[in-house]
């Protein structure tokens, strides 16, 4: 499994022991505490987490220590962990070096050494560093692009009926996407569509003789004679699409109260997949 991780780099083993504890004290239950006493032994355990697919949240790396302070070795690790957050510690009130840190490597924070009262000094930095990451990690998941079927059920404009209906039967998707010979998207065609157009009406069955063994064999004749009709008079033009950047809640908010069961997402013209009902209730219940 993934491991989120919370890097510490501090050549002072007791202020690193010291910082260890605080910080595991209430993070330990969501993330890895890793240390290192120096920036070199730091970036060779950052190879190993790439290696092995982990994440790294945040790096806090003293600033004064020897070979390699700590900006340089954000700036090194920054190249690995782009969204990782960031803060340098160091051992005195420095102004010119935080100035100089946040402009040159993006540091999110600059602390000093040692820490007292953690309560406010430590924890409410890190929650809120914390949180603005997380939020960068689930992103992906909470746009429409995160949770989309990318293998939607597409059938050609110049389709006919029977096309259509073998796709819906062997699909089990009852929304066909529709895309012309360059791809580009078209519109949607239900299975609703296809069956409203076969179905008899009032005056109809009663020609026939009024009963339902009339319409129903009325309802076979008519659907055999639009087998080998063009799609395109039932399809539906300009539905309602999403991006893939759109959130997640807006498309569970158009799905429901529009009693919609699935929509597209387009971005400049071209089908990207859809999104259905189903999709949402992965994302919210299975977790994002």
């Amino acid at each position: 499994m993934k491991k989120q991780i919370l890097f510490l780099i501090n050549e002072n083993k007791d202020i690193l022991k010291n910082l260890t504890s605080l910080i595991e004290k209430k993070f330990q239950s969501e993330y890895q505490i890793a240390t290192a006493t120096s920036g070199e032994e730091a970036l060779a355990q950052v190879q190993t987490y790439i290696n092995q697919e982990d994440d790294i949240a945040l790096f806090l790396a003293h600033q004064q220590m020897p070979h390699m302070n700590g900006m340089k070795f954000l700036i090194e690790a920054s190249r690995f962990y782009p969204h990782a957050r960031k803060i340098l510690l160091s051992d005195f009130a420095d102004s010119e070096s935080a100035i100089r840190s946040i402009n040159e490597v993006g540091i999110d924070r600059y602390l000093v050494q040692p820490i007292n009262n953690p309560e406010e000094n430590l924890y409410p930095a890190l929650d809120d560093l914390l949180d603005s990451w997380q939020a960068d990690v689930r992103l992906p998941t909470m746009q429409v692009k995160g949770i989309m079927n990318n293998q939607a059920a597409r059938i050609r404009d110049d389709s006919n009926l029977r096309h259509a209906a073998e796709i819906v039967a062997l699909s089990g998707i009852g929304d066909l996407m529709v895309i012309n010979q360059d791809g580009d998207f078209v519109g949607v065609l239900s299975e609703g569509d296809i069956l409203r157009a076969a179905l008899p009406n009032a005056e109809e069955i009663l020609e026939e003789g009024g009963t339902l063994l009339d319409a129903y064999h009325l309802f076979l004749r008519k659907g055999q004679a639009l087998s080998e009709r063009p799609i395109m008079p039932l399809v539906i033009h300009n539905p309602l699409v999403l991006h893939p950047d759109d959130h997640v809640a807006k498309a569970a908010t158009i799905l429901i109260n529009l009693q919609i069961r699935r929509l597209p997402v387009v971005e400049n013209g071209r089908l990207l997949g859809t999104v259905s009902r189903a999709n949402i209730c992965q994302a919210v219940v299975g977790g994002w």
